[in-house]
């Protein structure tokens, strides 16, 4: 049974780090902007959505408040890049850098809301409902990405993407993809934080560290696996290329996780990022070579 629940959970953290590669994809391959809000969205998602339910608030209610909250730090990264003209990597640090103070009070608040309950209510749920319920959200919060990108506000983006000069003259308001993309991208990796807090039972000011290199990863490795030529084709890829990090991580600890905050946590990270690309990039090779 314990190995069971180990494996539902690990499927469902898969589907959680899933949204996060959606925000990676959305920001790097459509709106070609480098953004690394990731992280302090994923943090301040999963221990807002952790003070909310403590506080009684119903999971449902609270996972759409932490979607605001992540629609919050994407417009302020978007207001630094509009109106100050500040470069977008140089704004996403600088709302990185303020939310974490937000992050760690959350956090505090947290430790002080577990203190009080004999019982966590984040931990209510067995893995079994744990998988279903995450399954459900994030089928769910795949089907409106796709319709996103597939609608004509979805190919506004890409031609943004492919030139701010292009796109204004074609009558599009740049400020307004801006604004719009980096809000829905984090949104979605505040929700990713509100789901592994709900996976876990628990959170902490540092649950979100790694996560833009986890993204990065699952969308590489999807790349590498589908070759996707479609939105379909990359939503798959980066769930397959989640999945995949995160299993070669479990294997790589022996099975054990406590993968965050591990002693060793970054040189097994690089070592399986190495493992896997050299495997992916070894097989491409084969198959290149058999259809000769």
């Amino acid at each position: 049974m314990y190995v069971v629940d180990n494996m539902l959970n690990l499927f469902s953290l898969s589907m959680a780090f899933t949204l996060i590669g959606l925000n990676v994809y959305l920001t790097t391959k459509v709106l070609n902007i480098t953004d690394l809000t990731c992280d302090a969205s994923v943090s301040l998602g999963g221990c807002a959505y952790g003070v909310l339910v403590l506080s009684g608030i119903n999971p449902l209610i609270a996972f759409i408040l932490a979607a605001c909250l992540g629609i919050l730090a994407g417009f302020m990264t978007s207001s630094f890049v509009s109106h100050i003209n500040v470069d977008p990597v140089l704004s996403s640090i600088i709302t990185l850098t303020a939310l974490q103070t937000f992050i760690i009070k959350l956090s505090h608040l947290g430790k002080i809301g577990l203190a009080k309950k004999e019982e966590s209510p984040l931990s209510v749920l067995s893995a079994l409902d744990n998988s279903l319920l995450v399954g459900v959200i994030v089928v769910f919060i795949c089907f409106i990405f796709y319709k996103m990108l597939r609608s004509e506000y979805g190919l506004a983006m890409r031609v943004y993407g492919g030139g701010r000069i292009i796109s204004e003259s074609l009558g599009i308001n740049s400020n307004q993809m801006l604004w719009i993309g980096l809000g829905a991208g984090n949104a979605l990796s505040a929700v990713a934080g509100a789901l592994m807090v709900q996976i876990s039972g628990s959170f902490c000011a540092t649950i979100g560290n790694g996560s833009l290199v986890f993204g990065l990863a699952a969308v590489i490795i999807g790349e590498k696996i589908l070759a996707p030529v479609s939105i379909r084709g990359a939503i798959v890829g980066c769930f397959l290329g989640s999945l995949a990090y995160k299993v070669m991580l479990e294997l790589a600890t022996f099975g054990g996780t406590e993968t965050f905050g591990s002693e060793y946590n970054n040189i097994t990270t690089a070592v399986v990022l190495i493992f896997l690309m050299a495997l992916i990039q070894d097989s491409k090779r084969k198959t290149t070579l058999e259809n000769i």
